[in-house]
């Protein structure tokens, strides 16, 4: 297989697809899945993702999914996580995966990053010929961990993550590396390039450069422009208040005076 996608549209955060609004159940697959990649965020699943476009999967499951690129897969995740999670509702079975992963206008042959990477387990067995490739980030380990995600993590209930999240995250790798021993498997970091992805996925090499995306600076900068825009936001959801009651008193204030 040659790569189909020379060229993508881009942006420094990951692939800039269309938007669409397609509620996917009861819908079938019509590509095999082929590739499960249960990476962490922060570990080169966004550059990944492009890299699988270029090499011509069909599409790729990714977070921005249902989060942006097609909001509604978020009541299916729902449904899914709380059935794991919690005991409500059915189980997710093969008929449900393929509505969700399977669809005709965006059938992925490949995922990464969550919410897939939740369900390791039940997608290994029910896509037992697709390929697992595991993303890793040296990084993740030692004094440095999660300083990639900046203070992101002082806004959340996971205040200690990049502290204590160290023996969860081998914990997490060890899982994976047992489940798939007996699996076509790699491991596998996105600085390596092209030359080991596509040896394990049995395809030629593109003749261009691998795509870094989301790259720590990028996710930095996105961090900050977040915080910024949710600070200003919330200036004029209190100037909204505190202007007439400024305006107001500077007028009481005036006609004490003039009285």
């Amino acid at each position: 297989m040659i790569s189909q996608l020379k060229s993508l549209d881009l942006s420094p955060m990951g692939l800039i697809r269309p938007t669409t609004y397609i509620d996917k159940r009861n819908r079938k697959r019509v590509f095999p899945m082929k590739v499960l990649c249960f990476d962490l965020g922060r570990t080169g699943a966004a550059s990944l993702r492009a890299a699988l476009f270029q090499l011509g999967m069909s599409d790729v499951d990714h977070m921005v999914v249902p989060f942006g690129e097609n909001t509604p897969d978020v009541g299916m995740w729902v449904e899914a996580i709380d059935a794991k999670s919690k005991g409500v509702g059915k189980p997710y079975g093969k008929e449900e995966w393929d509505s969700l992963l399977g669809d005709l206008m965006v059938c992925c042959s490949a995922v990464t990053d969550y919410p897939c990477a939740l369900f390791i387990d039940e997608l290994i067995a029910l896509y037992p010929d697709a390929k697992i490739i595991f993303t890793y980030k040296p990084s993740y380990r030692g004094p440095t961990a999660g300083r990639s995600c900046g203070d992101v993590y002082a806004y959340t209930s996971m205040g200690n993550f990049h502290l204590e999240g160290c023996e969860w995250y081998d914990t997490r790798n060890e899982m994976v590396r047992k489940v798939a021993e007996d699996k076509p498997f790699l491991e596998y970091n996105v600085k390596e390039g092209w030359g080991p992805l596509c040896k394990f996925l049995e395809v030629e090499e593109p003749d261009i450069p691998f795509t870094r995306v989301n790259d720590t600076k990028a996710w930095l900068d996105t961090v900050e422009q977040s915080k910024t825009q949710s600070m200003l936001a919330l200036l004029g959801k209190v100037g909204k208040v505190c202007i007439p009651v400024v305006l107001g008193s500077i007028a009481l204030l005036y006609r004490r005076r003039s009285a």
